[in-house]
């Protein structure tokens, strides 16, 4: 049948099975790739289908044969050879799922490229189109190879590996901290540690440190939790990391007591997203810190919660806005923001309840006055998660993540 299928331009599947009690062949049915319709295997309310694309056409092709009890002769009962769509012989193979495949040597490529690089498929598409100039590969099939070759790392006892490895390093290296909780099921909640050069890092540039969370780096979806010292050369550091089960205030507190355990400083001015969980724990453990949220964070927020309803006035809203932010004396920011609630009542309530209460860690009229060497966003760690995100997936282990740190971390002393 597959021959048949090849020689007039459709590709044959096999469909309904019947037996004999002995186990030999009693009915078979063929058909069309494109026979049948998609039915949805979910609830039975429509409304929660999700739709989605089929090659299920409803193609008529069909053919049955019978092979009688005690009988070696096969017998075609019924045949129908219309198709609702046009036969293309010559593309049968190339296109078909069926027949598509991808030569040896190319596997034996990615193979290399995937163990050995742990490329992503954009770059390995470019790397094999250079090198096998005629090669046509699907990329859903290039995929399914890419994941077939992905070096499988051992999760069994993933937590207490990464832990055997930092108390290693602390037992060769006393100057390291290690801290960890766990819940009453021994699964690790919370995670914190720092070298002794990250130690001597915070201790000379505390001045000014940048904190973000960023998730999607494990299988466990464990925030990892960065801090960021900027040097004498104007480079990132990262000073700490931390992983953690939540965003709460209590898990923000105990990573903020950490730090102030293992370096008895603070720094002069914290810089975070405005993470109402975060400046809670800030106000709590950072006592003499001087707290700074991320005005990129804020300009992201505010269509959210304004646009909607300014409609046509969020141009003008948005430039009086940061004109009011912007301003370099205390008295002309209270002028300002007075003229911007009554000039737009309507987003009164967000800018009071929000903005306001939060003012002297984003108006410029107060952040002026402390030290912050010209940071007013999170960006040098949102740099720093978007480069350890390219190495690595949703689906790596604690270990994996670790070892992701130690490049970055040795990259930064070269």
């Amino acid at each position: 049948m597959e021959a048949y299928g090849k020689k007039y331009g459709f590709t044959t599947i096999k469909k309904r099975l019947m037996r004999h009690e002995d186990g030999s062949i009693k009915h078979r049915s063929f058909g069309c790739e494109f026979s049948d319709r998609y039915r949805p295997q979910k609830q039975i309310d429509i409304n929660n289908h999700r739709d989605r694309k089929s090659k299920r056409q409803q193609c008529l092709w069909n053919v049955n044969f019978n092979c009688p009890t005690n009988s070696r002769t096969i017998t075609l009962t019924s045949f129908n050879d219309s198709h609702n769509y046009a036969l293309f012989p010559a593309d049968t193979e190339k296109y078909s799922s069926k027949y598509r495949y991808i030569p040896d040597n190319v596997l034996e490529e990615v193979q290399f490229l995937t163990k050995h690089g742990n490329l992503p498929i954009t770059i390995q598409r470019k790397l094999l189109r250079a090198k096998f100039l005629t090669l046509s590969v699907l990329d859903c099939d290039l995929t399914n190879a890419i994941q077939r070759y992905k070096v499988k790392s051992d999760i069994t006892h993933d937590a207490s590996h990464l832990l055997k490895e930092l108390f290693q390093r602390k037992s060769n290296d006393p100057g390291w901290f290690v801290k960890f909780q766990l819940d009453q099921e021994n699964r690790l909640t919370r995670l914190f540690w720092m070298s002794l050069m990250q130690i001597a890092l915070w201790l000379e540039y505390y001045d000014v440190i940048l904190n973000d969370n960023t998730a999607k780096t494990n299988r466990y979806n464990m925030p990892l939790s960065l801090f960021i010292a900027v040097d004498n050369n104007t480079r990132s550091r990262i000073v700490a990391q931390a992983l953690v089960s939540d965003e709460t205030t209590e898990s923000y507190k105990w990573i903020l007591e950490c730090t102030k355990k293992v370096t008895e400083t603070e720094p002069l001015t914290f810089v975070t997203d405005a993470d109402p969980a975060a400046d809670a724990a800030i106000g709590q453990i950072y006592e003499m810190t001087y707290p700074i949220h991320c005005i990129f964070h804020i300009s992201e927020n505010l269509p959210k919660n304004t646009k909607s309803k300014l409609s046509d006035q969020y141009d003008n809203f948005v430039r009086d806005f940061y004109l009011c932010r912007n301003s370099l004396c205390e008295e002309l920011f209270y002028e300002r923001w007075s003229k911007l609630i009554e000039k737009y009542p309507n987003v009164k309530d967000y800018l009071e309840r929000t903005l306001y209460p939060s003012r002297q860690a984003w108006a410029r009229a107060f952040t002026s006055k402390t030290f912050i060497a010209g940071i007013q966003t999170t960006s040098r760690v949102e740099g720093y998660n978007n480069i350890i995100k390219r190495e690595i997936t949703s689906n790596n282990t604690l270990c994996d993540l670790a070892n992701i740190l130690d490049t970055r971390l040795e990259h930064e002393v070269q």
